[in-house]
């Protein structure tokens, strides 16, 4: 994963360089630049997201699992140590490894933006790069809570494969309601939110990658208006924050609850 975000990093710089001395001959260039330069910043975020919740399920399929089919597990818990702590601990250790990896990627991906002079991201101010962080983080941080489940319950192959589908779902949904928003179609719409509320990751993501494109006048406007690239274009609710709050914090307790009266014996 570090060679594959070195690549990508390089390639977004690469990609930058040409971007910004590319000299467009038409007499709308000016309105074209601005609306490539928000297709850019998607397509970048998106497949950033992308890497970090592989990473996050590489880490978090196996984080129990592989203790479990190995059986060093015993050698863990015939410790003085509860099996709540130990769960927690698994979570908390790969929390801050994936916080570390996303925030280091996202400053990396905006740094080099602010390099080449990208207008999505010279028009940021503090509070917005902040609020974008935020968002950013939450959704492998999400996506760390069900893998955690998953590795007290399946073993680390299946949880791998299921966490991915799983993770894919979510951007379905999100082309789902955009096309049912398209169409006028109640029965599409009710789709892609129920393919939503089974995978919320990228309605947290899209709400990263709206704080990031707010001030960048038509072409803002026009690419969320359409959805961007995979989304309803439209924001969440507060009931759907709430609700993916409640989503995570309940799979680590069901992780919790379920190691703690598993029988490893």
């Amino acid at each position: 994963m570090g060679i594959v975000t070195v690549l990508y990093l390089t390639f977004w710089t690469v990609l930058m360089y040409y971007f910004k001395n590319t000299n467009l001959g038409h007499g709308n260039a000016a309105q074209f630049k601005a609306v490539a330069a928000v297709m850019l910043t998607q397509t970048g975020l998106q497949f950033s997201s992308m890497l970090m919740c592989l990473l996050t399920i590489m880490l978090g399929a196996g984080a129990i699992a592989s203790e479990l089919e190995n059986g060093m597990i015993h050698a863990i818990i015939s410790r003085p140590l509860q099996r709540f702590a130990y769960v927690l601990g698994k979570f908390l250790g790969l929390f801050i490894l994936v916080v570390l990896y996303a925030s280091v990627l996202f400053a990396a991906l905006l740094s080099i933006g602010a390099l080449f002079s990208l207008s999505t991201v010279q028009a940021l101010n503090f509070w917005q790069i902040m609020e974008s962080w935020f968002w950013y983080l939450s959704v492998p941080a999400t996506v760390l809570c069900v893998t955690l489940y998953g590795s007290v319950v399946l073993k680390v192959v299946p949880n791998g494969l299921l966490m991915i589908f799983i993770y894919i779902l979510g951007n379905i949904g999100g082309m789902v309601e955009m096309i049912g928003k398209y169409i006028n179609n109640i029965e599409v719409i009710s789709s892609g939110i129920f393919l939503s509320l089974i995978s919320p990751f990228h309605t947290l993501f899209t709400t990263a990658e709206r704080v990031l494109l707010p001030s960048v006048g038509l072409a803002g406007d026009v690419m969320r208006g359409s959805g961007g690239l995979s989304g309803s274009g439209q924001p969440a609710s507060g009931w759907m924050y709430a609700y993916i709050a409640v989503y995570a914090v309940g799979f680590v307790c069901l992780a919790v609850r379920k190691f703690s009266r598993m029988d490893i014996n």
